[in-house]
């Protein structure tokens, strides 16, 4: 209930800060969200009742968007496109770093209280200290005209950049005044404008599928994970951040050799068949080694698949409707996050192993879905204030920063 009421305030109030950082920037958003979801963290390990705490969850699952969603779109909006799916490694450690953290924290405070305060006191730190140094985005920057803020990131660039950056600011930005005019419009007219293009809304129907089922398969995975390994939960825990440094490893490999397309459709692939395969040593073979190396496969499958979203789905969308786009579907998604918790009681309808069917069908879903979308790696496509328009910043895509 806990971990639903935590997807529920993100599902009811994520897109209001996603749409936000498209008008106010993504900077003050994303500083905001990660003090305040430290604040209501902290408020909830104090709660002196379960519904009480239930709410402080409510609230916290709130930011949820802006501090996974909208910083993601902030950093690859100030980095190279051939940078991205590295940067989704580094992502993919810190993120694995934060989970794996969880168990020594059990272990020395096993305290629901005491856990609850110990992962939100570090969000108000931190949100303290990028209060005072984080940069805006450089695409926001140029997207509304902010002259002087852009050349003071191109001079930053400049200082350390092997390939320096010989247009200045006002070049930049009138390169992208059809962009920053629709930037300019009002919020309803921007949505408008988005509903009439019919691509652009193709693609946010597909992207939200993407979305719905890979963190409904991540999330049921995580969770499952504690009870892989009978008589130890923390190191079933622990494997399930393990094989997630593999996926990050990996996967930026794959996306920068084959492309975002193809990895995505291979993802979803090796899940499908992993997830057969899980269903298929459940039932017919006992054996608990067996089912842990197709349990580990099918963790990486959905964990790429959930890297993917954010590395594709940033990319597929334009500056000025990124985050309102990125946001419908990272909203969305809370659907899937809220029902994996309670996918497995199928079983109890039907018979062992069936939720294990739905997955593995959600996964071919999910490639049938991946095919009307464009290819994001390498290039730019022409078309402007729609889907397949990488960026509003010609040289991010061109230099070395």
């Amino acid at each position: 209930m806990t971990t639903s009421a935590f997807f529920f305030g993100n599902l009811c109030l994520g897109q209001v800060y996603s749409t936000m950082a498209d008008r106010l920037g993504r900077r003050p958003i994303i500083v905001w969200s990660l003090i305040m979801s430290g604040l209501f963290g902290s408020l909830g390990a104090l709660a002196p009742n379960y519904c009480l705490f239930l709410v402080s969850r409510f609230l916290q699952g709130s930011f949820f968007n802006a501090l996974t969603v909208i910083n993601w779109v902030m950093a690859i909006e100030c980095l190279p496109i051939k940078s991205h799916a590295t940067y989704s490694f580094i992502l993919g450690l810190a993120w694995v770093l934060g989970y794996c953290a969880i168990t020594p924290m059990a272990l020395i405070w096993p305290h629901w209280r005491g856990m609850q305060l110990l992962t939100s006191i570090p969000a108000l730190i931190f949100g303290v200290i990028i209060l005072f140094t984080l940069p805006e985005s450089i695409s926001w920057l140029v997207v509304r005209g902010k002259e002087s803020e852009v050349q003071k990131w191109i001079n930053a660039a400049n200082k350390s950049a092997k390939k320096k950056i010989t247009v200045n600011a006002k070049q930049i930005i009138m390169e992208n005044c059809s962009e920053r005019d629709m930037e300019e419009e009002s919020f309803m007219a921007q949505i408008k404008n988005l509903l009439r293009d019919k691509y652009t809304m193709l693609c946010v129907a597909m992207e939200s599928i993407l979305w719905i089922v890979d963190f409904m398969g991540y999330s049921q995975l995580s969770i499952a994970g504690t009870g892989i390994i009978k008589d130890n939960c923390h190191l079933g825990y622990i494997f399930t951040g393990v094989v997630e440094i593999v996926c990050y490893a990996i996967l930026p490999i794959f996306l920068d050799k084959l492309g975002r397309k193809p990895t995505v459709m291979i993802v979803h692939f090796i899940g499908f068949l992993s997830l057969l395969g899980m269903f298929f040593t459940q039932r017919y073979a006992d054996s608990n080694v067996a089912f842990l190396i197709v349990w580990l496969i099918a963790k990486f499958s959905f964990a790429s698949a959930f890297m993917c979203c954010f590395v594709y789905g940033s990319e597929i969308f334009s500056t000025s409707c990124r985050s309102i786009c990125v946001g419908i579907c990272v909203t969305l998604s809370n659907l899937g996050a809220m029902a994996s918790p309670h996918v497995s009681d199928l079983d109890s309808f039907t018979f062992p192993g069936f939720y294990l069917l739905v997955f593995a069908f959600c996964s071919i879903l999910c490639i049938l879905a991946t095919i009307p979308l464009p290819e994001t790696a390498h290039r730019v496509n022409g078309r402007k204030n729609s889907c397949s328009e990488l960026s509003s910043v010609e040289y991010i895509k061109k230099t070395k920063l």
